[in-house]
C-alpha cells in the first residue's frame, strides 16, 4: 500500500511537472508577440500624432541673406567686441592662440572650438576640409574621427611672426552661445543623460562637496548620477570654469580681444552665419548639406545619445548606478529638453521592452518620435521652459556668480540676462527633470 501510494505520488509529480512545462511552452508560443518589443506599432503611433492645431509641421528653413547683409551684421558684432575690450577690467589680450585652437593651413582657416556651441560640427567640418575633395557634409564624419583622426595635422604650433602671418591670411572663426543655455546644455548632455564618465568626473565631486554628509553617502549608490542642476552650477562657479572647456568663459578660452575674428557666429543664427563662413572659403552650400541641416542635426543627436549609452562598455558602468529603464527614460527626456522630441509624445516602452532593447531599435523609435515632433514653435517653447525651470532652482548668489564669471561673454556677444531671469518667479514647475513621469505642459499652452 505504501509502495502504491509512493508510486502514485511520483506519477502525479511527474505529470504535474510535465503539465507545467507544456503550459509554459504554450504561453510563450501563443503570447510571444505580447512580450516582444513591437517597434513598428510604437513608430506607427508616433507617426499618426497630431497637435491641437493640426498636423505637426516642419521647422521652417532659414531664408538666405545676401552676403552684404551678413557682412554688415558681422561688422556690428566685431565692433561690439572691440568696444567691450576697451574696458581695462575686461581686456585680456594674448600673443598666442589657445592650445586647443585648430587650423587648416591649406584653406587658411582658423577655428577656436567652444564646447556646447556646435564645436563637434566644426571639428567635422575641418576634417572634411582637410581630407575630402570635393567637400562633403560634416555629418558624414564620425565623432571619433573628428576628434582623433587629425589631431597633429590641425594643431597650431606657429609662434611670433609665423603666427601673425598665419592669422593675417586666415578666415578666423568662433561660434558663441548664451552662457545660461551653454551651462544648461552641459548639464543635460553630460549629467542628466546616462554618462558614467561625467557622473564620476563632475557628478560625484558635486554631490560629495555640496550635500550634507549623510545624504552624500546615500546618493545614487555613490555614482553622482543624481546630481542636481544647482549642485552642478556650484561646482562650475567654484572650480570648473577655470580650466574645463565645456563651461569655461569664451572670453577666457578664445581671447576675442587679442584676435580679431572674421566671423563671430552665434548658435542662435547658426545657418545664416555658416553661410558666411562658406562664402569666405569659396564653398558651395550643397557641398556641406546646408539644405538638410535640420534633419542631420536631429538624426545625429539621436544616434549620439544612444550609441554610447547602450554600448556594453558603458552599460557595464551605468547599470551599477541606474536601471536599464532609467537609462532609456533619461535619453528620452534629454532629447525632449534639447527640443528634438515634443512633450506631447509619451515614453511608450515597457520595462520588459527595455530589458532586451537594442541600439538600432531604440534609434528607430526615437527618430520616428523626432520626425513627429517637428512643430518648431512647440519645441522652442519647451526648451525655454526647461531652462527656466532649471534657473529657478538656483539660489540668488548663484546667479550673481554666473554673471560675475561670464560678464565678458554677456557683454561681448550681446546676450541679455534679464530676458531669462526677469520673470523666473512666474515660471511654473512642470517636472521637466523627473524622467520617470511623462512631461506635461498642457496647462501652459
Amino acid at each position: 500500500m505504501v509502495c502504491h501510494r509512493a508510486l502514485t505520488k511520483r506519477r502525479l509529480l511527474k505529470y504535474g511537472v510535465s503539465l507545467a512545462f507544456f503550459t509554459l511552452l504554450a504561453q510563450v508560443y501563443f503570447h510571444k508577440d505580447e512580450v516582444k518589443l513591437n517597434k513598428h506599432d510604437i513608430i506607427q503611433k508616433y507617426s499618426k500624432l497630431y497637435s491641437p492645431r493640426g498636423p505637426l509641421t516642419r521647422r521652417p528653413s532659414t531664408p538666405p541673406a545676401n552676403v552684404q547683409q551678413m557682412l554688415e551684421s558681422m561688422n556690428k558684432r566685431r565692433d561690439r567686441v572691440q568696444i567691450v575690450c576697451s574696458d581695462p577690467d575686461i581686456r585680456r589680450k594674448s600673443e598666442e592662440l589657445s592650445d586647443h585652437t585648430l587650423v587648416s593651413r591649406m584653406h587658411h582657416f582658423v577655428y577656436c572650438p567652444v564646447e556646447k556651441s556646435a564645436s563637434t560640427f566644426w571639428r567635422r567640418f575641418l576634417y572634411q576640409l582637410e581630407f575630402t575633395n570635393p567637400m562633403q557634409s560634416p555629418f558624414n564624419v564620425s565623432v571619433q574621427e573628428a576628434y582623433d583622426g587629425m589631431t597633429s595635422r590641425v594643431k597650431v604650433f606657429e609662434k611670433g611672426k609665423r603666427l601673425r602671418k598665419l592669422l593675417e591670411a586666415a578666415t578666423k572663426v568662433i561660434f558663441v552661445r548664451d552662457p545660461f543655455y551653454r551651462l544648461f546644455s552641459a548639464y543635460v548632455d553630460k549629467l542628466l543623460s546616462p554618462n558614467p564618465f561625467y557622473w564620476e568626473l563632475w557628478g560625484l565631486p558635486a554631490t560629495r562637496k555640496y550635500r550634507p554628509e549623510k545624504q552624500a553617502l546615500e546618493g545614487a549608490k555613490l555614482c553622482g548620477s543624481d546630481v542636481t542642476f544647482p549642485e552642478f552650477i556650484h561646482l562650475v562657479t567654484d572650480e570648473l570654469w577655470l580650466d574645463e572647456s565645456h563651461v569655461m568663459p569664451i572670453s577666457r578660452m578664445c581671447d576675442p580681444c587679442g584676435f580679431n575674428y572674421t566671423v563671430i557666429g552665434k548658435l542662435e543664427t547658426f545657418t545664416r552665419d555658416t553661410r558666411l563662413v562658406l562664402a569666405y572659403l569659396g564653398l558651395n552650400e550643397n557641398q556641406v548639406g546646408l539644405d538638410r541641416m535640420s534633419h542631420d542635426v536631429f538624426s545625429d543627436a539621436v544616434r549620439d545619445s544612444v550609441t554610447d549609452a547602450l554600448s556594453d562598455s558603458w552599460l557595464n558602468m551605468t547599470l551599477k548606478c541606474v536601471s536599464r529603464t532609467e537609462v532609456a527614460r533619461r535619453i528620452w527626456r534629454k532629447l525632449q529638453l534639447r527640443g528634438f522630441i515634443s512633450w506631447r509624445l509619451n515614453f511608450e516602452l515597457r520595462p520588459e521592452d527595455v530589458t532586451t532593447l537594442q541600439s538600432g531599435d531604440f534609434i528607430d523609435i526615437l527618430e520616428a518620435a523626432a520626425k513627429a515632433s517637428a512643430e518648431f514653435q512647440d519645441l522652442r517653447f519647451q526648451k525655454r521652459q526647461a531652462l527656466q525651470e532649471a534657473l529657478k532652482s538656483l539660489k540668488s548668489w548663484q546667479y550673481d556668480e554666473i554673471m560675475r564669471i561670464f560678464t565678458a561673454d554677456f557683454l561681448m556677444f550681446g546676450y541679455n540676462s534679464s530676458e531669462l531671469l526677469g520673470n523666473l518667479q512666474n515660471v511654473k514647475s512642470t517636472g521637466a527633470f523627473d524622467w520617470w513621469k511623462d512631461w506635461d505642459l498642457s496647462t501652459l499652452v
